[in-house]
This record gives structure tokens, sequence and C-alpha cells, in this order.
């Protein structure tokens, strides 16, 4: 490896010279002049070198002269020069290094790194018809296509795969494959393969080529396929599926079977399904218009990603659905391949071993809770304020929140949710424990911890907001007067309601989660239902509803009970606040 430091003084002692005197003021003109030549000089660099990182340029050439100056010119069209007179750390100005390194070059500019790789970079990727009518035969033996690459490439280090090829918009990679690329006289040719095409029929194909980091495409051309084409892409045989997790399928189809804990497991082999695989055996999801109509459609991007070729299998981000909501075909579709040719079609049916609990998580509960915390003896503090909802709130419902020893305010709740929620748990048909309340704490079952993987699994947030007025604010009949002379009593909004700023629309979009604005306010709720208050909380009164959730790898359930929308209101310092308290101008909403 070799380095090259550039490095100069750009503010020098004044010059003198026999009979000669230069002034202070020349001198600061001429220094001033060349500070702003460099810094132009560094700021276009800069943006030379940035604009061959975004756009993947590569340098094509580099030279370094006597003096050392550097002089690359980049597949971009651009030519970049490091002038080893100019740079300078010594004085507080700028410095330039070059680094030269396997395949490419570092070049570092006031301490920002720039590394761009070495190597002529393809600027275009040319289709050249060998016959007038530019169609090219594809027959069972494939076909070869000529293109002009500019400048040459080297085929060996590059990787080609089809782009589009299309049939009344049919997804590409199951029509047609690259299957070898060559340079022949100077031209870059593939090897097509025809998978799913169809005898006698055109298609549209354009090649995409990858070569030195950037990734070109080609111009389109057609691809006709020969009449005698009889290339068979399936041919079904030699997959069988042990017995253990065999179902039923249709015709030509199989079936297996599988909890969906086991799908969340590390290391997960789909080989370990089957009894009998053909040699050399892949395996794919099969292509979007290929699946099941509904969820195995509209996330038929994630089965890609989650299936290997391999036959290794892990979710490539959560599924939020076990693919079970079409019913007449369950599961979502992998093919097993040998040589390009489909061997197997087998359904993968996800056995949700939480579905179907709504009335569990209901747990009995109808309606929800409104409530005070702290009644007549306790309210928050100015500032910051922290409060465990589940813990100090739900569960010691018999006294009164945040005061153990006074009774609870209780507007809503003493008999259809309280209750109840000291005693919450929920099992499936199987009975194993998915949750629970110990002692005041929602608590995962193994069974829960099993199916989270990947998700929260339990969660809180609010559900909506507003402000009110404190009693003890109170000052003009019972009432709180603003700046502008209106007047809000304790059981009142203070101009300010946002009931549903954060939400899950659990019905409609169950992942669909929609951020409020209380922040505003400095009041948060966390995924694990601490609710705080910022260090800019003037004791205002304000109501907040919240609720709950179990997230699992396929699926979610609301904590809230029956024929509600939320677990409940709680109310704060609605009766006291602290000394200095005070409300929001009414300008600042």
């Amino acid at each position: 490896m070799k380095k090259q430091f550039f490095s100069a003084l750009l503010c020098g002692a004044v010059v003198l010279s026999a009979g000669t005197f230069v002034s202070c003021e020349n001198q600061y003109d001429e220094l001033s002049s060349r500070v702003t030549v460099l810094e132009g000089y560094i700021t276009e660099i800069k943006a030379q070198l940035g604009k061959a990182l975004m756009t993947g340029a590569s340098i094509t050439s580099a030279t370094q002269d006597a003096k050392g100056n550097w002089t690359f010119v980049l597949s971009n069209g651009e030519t970049v020069v490091i002038n080893a007179s100019t740079g300078g750390g010594a004085g507080g100005g700028s410095s330039v290094t070059v680094t030269q390194g396997e395949g490419n070059f570092t070049i570092t500019v006031d301490g920002e790194s720039y590394t761009i790789p070495t190597g002529a970079s393809v600027n275009s990727l040319v289709y050249v018809p060998e016959y007038v009518d530019g169609k090219v035969l594809l027959g069972n033996d494939g076909a070869k296509v000529r293109f002009l690459a500019t400048p040459a490439v080297d085929v060996a280090n590059a990787t080609f795969d089809i782009a589009i090829a299309e049939e009344l918009k049919t997804r590409a990679s199951d029509l047609i494959k690259i299957e070898s690329a060559a340079a022949e006289n100077g031209y870059v040719v593939v090897t097509l393969k025809g998978l799913g095409v169809q005898a006698g029929k055109s298609y549209a194909v354009v090649v995409s080529m990858t070569s030195g980091g950037t990734t070109i495409t080609s111009d389109a051309f057609t691809v006709e396929v020969s009449a005698d084409f009889s290339f068979n892409t399936e041919e079904l045989g030699g997959v069988t599926v042990k017995d253990e997790y065999k179902s039923d399928a249709p015709e030509g189809f199989l079936a297996i079977t599988v909890k969906g804990s086991a799908l969340l497991e590390d290391n997960v082999d789909l080989k370990a399904f089957f009894s009998e695989l053909p040699e050399g055996a892949k395996f794919k999801a099969a292509p979007n218009a290929n699946q099941p109509g509904g969820k195995a459609q509209e996330k038929s991007d994630l089965l890609a990603q989650s299936v290997k070729e391999d036959g290794t299998f892990a979710w490539a981000s959560r599924p939020g659905t076990a693919f079970n909501e079409n019913t007449e075909r369950p599961g979502f579709l992998v093919y097993v391949t040998a040589n390009d040719v489909i061997k197997g079609k087998v359904y993968i049916v996800i056995v949700d071993e939480l579905a179907g609990l709504e009335e569990a998580f209901f747990g009995g509960r109808t309606g929800n809770f409104e409530a005070e915390y702290g009644g007549r003896e306790v309210y928050l503090e100015l500032g910051v304020n922290e409060i465990d909802l589940n813990k100090d709130i739900l569960t010691p419902w018999e006294t009164s929140f945040g005061s153990p020893d006074k009774e609870s305010i209780i507007h809503n709740g003493r008999t259809n949710w309280f209750p109840f929620w000291p005693e919450y748990s929920v099992a499936n048909a199987n009975d194993d424990v998915v949750l629970f309340n110990d002692e005041g704490v929602l608590t995962l079952g193994e069974i829960g911890v099993k199916y989270a993987k990947g998700s929260r699994g339990i969660f809180w947030f609010y559900r909506g907001f507003n402000m009110i007025v404190p009693e003890a604010l109170a000052t003009t009949d019972g009432k709180y007067e603003a700046e502008d002379g209106s007047l809000h009593s304790g059981a009142e909004g203070f101009k300010l309601d946002w009931w549903g700023g954060q939400y899950y629309d659990y019905a409609n979009n169950p992942e669909g989660f929609h951020p409020g604005n209380v922040t505003k306010w400095g009041v948060t709720v966390d995924d694990k239902g601490i609710m705080r208050t910022s260090e800019n909380y003037t004791g205002y009164g304000f109501r907040l509803a919240i609720d709950g959730g179990y997230e699992y790898a396929y699926g979610i359930y609301p904590f809230h009970g029956q024929g509600s929308d939320q677990c409940g209101m709680i109310f704060f310092n609605r009766r006291l606040a602290p000394a200095g308290a005070t409300m929001p101008l009414l300008s600042e909403f």
C-alpha cells in the first residue's frame, strides 16, 4: 500500500528580498485571495467525490506526476486533480491524503474519507441484434445474446440477471434466466434459458449487469420462443412430506402443517419436513401470482426474502399474519426445484396456537374504567413524574391510586373492570398460558414468549388526551379564568381535546400505529406502560385514555374490555395541584 500526504502552510511570513519590501497589507490581500481559492478548490473536490460515491462511479485511470500531483479519471466522465501544492494542516487550513488500497483509492479531505473502486465501470450495455428483425430466437437449447459494454468490462468479475422479461406483465424470474456470460470478439455474450415461457410467444427482455459496484440495464429486446419449444418447468415427483407434517392438498400439490412457534426458532431447515427430496434440491417462495389470494399475495416479497435457496427459513420481518385468512386455500406456497425444474409445489400451513383468543383477551370485562389518580390526597408534582400505569394504577383498584390507605375515586369500572384485572390471565385451548397478572405486573407465559419473538409482546400506549383545570386552581365562582377571560371548571376540557391522538386500528389495520401529539405537552406513555411528564410540566390537570395489547408474530390482541376501544381513562390532578401550578396560556394552543 502506498500513501501520499500533502501538507503546506497557508499563512506564511512577510516576504523580504534585497531592495524590496512587501507591505503587511499587500501580503494580507494575497493570503486572503489564496485562502479563498483554496476553499473553492476543496469544495469542488468534495462535490466531485461525493457525486462519484452517489452514482457508483469508479476510477478508470490514476496517475501521479513527478511533483506528487494525482489525476483521477472517473467512469462518470469527470476528472479529479489532487494538487500536492495545496492543502495544509499545519497552518489551520485543509489537508488532503491519497491512500491506494486493493482495488480502490481512499481520498481524505479535511478528515472526510471517500473510497472509490478502481477499474472500468460500465456506462452502457446495448443489445446488438444479429438478424434484421432484431429478435432473439429461444429454443430448448437456450439462446445467446450480444451486448456492447462501454467501456469494456471484465465479464469474469461481473454478474448478470434478467431485469425484465414480460408477456402480459408476467413476472420475470420464472420466465427466463441467465445461464452464463462470456466475452466474445469485443461483445458481452449472455446465454438465456427459457423456464416459464410458452412456445410461439414473444417476450420483451431487459438484462442487468453489476460490475465494480455499479448496476446498469440494457435496452429492451424481443425474445421469440420457437414453435417447437418444449422445455418443461414442471416435472413433479421425488418430493415427499414426512407423515407427521403431511396434510391434505389439491391435486398436483403437497401440503405440510407446522406450528407457528416452530417457524420462529433459530436455524429453521425446511428440508427437515421432507422424507424425500431430489438431488440438488433448491427452495423458493412461489411468485405473487401463484400464491393463494389474500395475505400470501400481499406479503409475497416478505415470503421471497424469508425462504432461502438452500432450504433455510427465517422471517425477514414480522409477518403479522399466519396466512390462513383464505379459508379455501390457507398457507403460502413454496417450490422445490432441481435443475430449474419444479419438482414439488408445497403449501406451508401455519398452525397458530394463539388464534381465536379474542374472548379470552376480553377476560369477561366490558366497557372501560374511569378513575382519578390520588383522589383528594395525591397529585403529580411540577416537572418530571413517572407512573407505572399497569402496576400502580390498574391493579390496586380498591384503594386510592397513589395513596393506598385512602379510598379510591372511581367513576366507572368498579364492578365491570377492576375486579377482573388482578386475576387477568389468558390461555389457549390447550391451557397453555399466554400471559397473566403477576401481583400487578403482566407477565408472559412460556408460549407467550415463544410467539412474541420478533414482536413487542406486551405493550401500552395512550389512546387520547385532554387537558382540564384542577379544582385547586379555581378562582372565580369555582372556576378558573384564563387570560382571555373564559371560565373553565375541573369537569370541562381546557380548549384541548385530542381523543384518538394515538391508537391502533385493531379491526382494519392492526399493525397501523398512529402517533399522537400529546408529546407537545410533555406527556408520554411508552410500550412498558410508563407514563412520564417532562421537566416543563406545570401541574395542570389532564385525563389520559390508555390501551394496551399483546403483539406476537402472527397477530395482535388488545387488552380493552368487550364493547370498548380502550382500557380506560385516568384523571391526574383533577382535584389537587402542587404549589405554583399553572395552566398553559390559551395562545399556546
